[in-house]
């Protein structure tokens, strides 16, 4: 009541996430506040080409706030010689619920699909967690590619497998992670912070890619009949420089996927797990 209060005397109007949410879906109970925040999330998008993504300012865990309302000034009206007072706060909370409707109309029109018809209005926490199971079927295939990886390198490195061999597997790994990569480009982000994660995981899958093929190209080097140890060459060390910047993209990456996992119930991961 404090916002309401102020509002009367020209302060500003907070609409709150409830009161924005019956504005918007009434009484429909699958909605939640994540798709209101991607709802202005929307909006701002939409407001920035006119530099008005300034307008409606989140008050953290409370609401939002118009701010046209709390700065607009009061205007004078000349017929029957009354003046026309501020607007109070039912015209304030109005304008904040047409604007939370247009976002609403904001996101149907950016998740239309090419034949015409709509798909869902904003992420809901369902499209978190089928992004989130999408993602582990990646890292379960990379992990699996890793293991490969690792007996190809042990072989070769090991001599127990010709470096012709260990660079067969490695390229084959290679190849496949390549797939994955492709794949990662066609998965559909709900969200900034998923499509952040995707973003992570790419950077991370390419530096992989990159070490696979230096150590293909650092076997195929060896001369036929080259004993244990086998020599250093320019590949090889290419591809420890790879493995490292690889390690370091993966770090970044389980930093933010693994917040994702754990609220929404999936297994976590270590930079060495794919």
């Amino acid at each position: 009541m404090a916002e309401r209060n102020a509002a009367s005397a020209g302060g500003p109007v907070l609409c709150t996430h409830d009161e924005l949410m019956s504005a918007v879906w009434g009484d429909e109970p699958m909605h939640t506040r994540t798709e209101l925040a991607r709802l202005f999330w929307e909006l701002r998008r939409a407001l920035e080409p006119f530099g008005a993504t300034d307008v409606v300012v989140n008050e953290r865990r409370r609401g939002y706030r118009l701010v046209t309302c709390a700065d607009a000034p009061a205007i004078t009206s000349r017929q029957d010689g009354d003046v026309a007072r501020r607007p109070g706060p039912r015209w304030a909370f109005a304008a904040l619920v047409a604007l939370a409707l247009a976002a609403a109309a904001v996101a149907v029109l950016m998740t239309r699909n090419p034949e015409g018809g709509s798909s869902t209005q904003a992420p809901t926490d369902a499209s978190v967690a089928t992004f989130v199971e999408r993602i582990e079927n990646v890292l379960e295939q990379s992990a699996a590619g890793r293991r490969e990886i690792r007996a190809a390198l042990n072989g070769g490195f090991g001599c127990s497998i010709s470096p012709d061999e260990a660079a067969r597997r490695v390229s084959s790994v290679a190849d496949n992670r390549q797939s994955i990569l492709q794949q990662l480009g066609s998965l559909r982000a709900p969200t900034p912070n998923t499509d952040e994660v995707v973003t992570l995981l790419q950077r991370a899958l390419q530096q992989s890619i990159e070490a696979d093929r230096h150590y293909r190209d650092g076997f195929l080097e060896l001369q036929a009949g080259t004993r244990c140890p086998l020599p250093r060459n320019a590949a090889f060390d290419l591809a420890v420089r790879s493995d490292k910047r690889a390690t370091v993209a993966k770090k970044r990456f389980v930093a933010a996927f693994n917040v994702l996992a754990r609220e929404n119930g999936g297994p976590t991961w270590s930079a060495g797990g794919f």
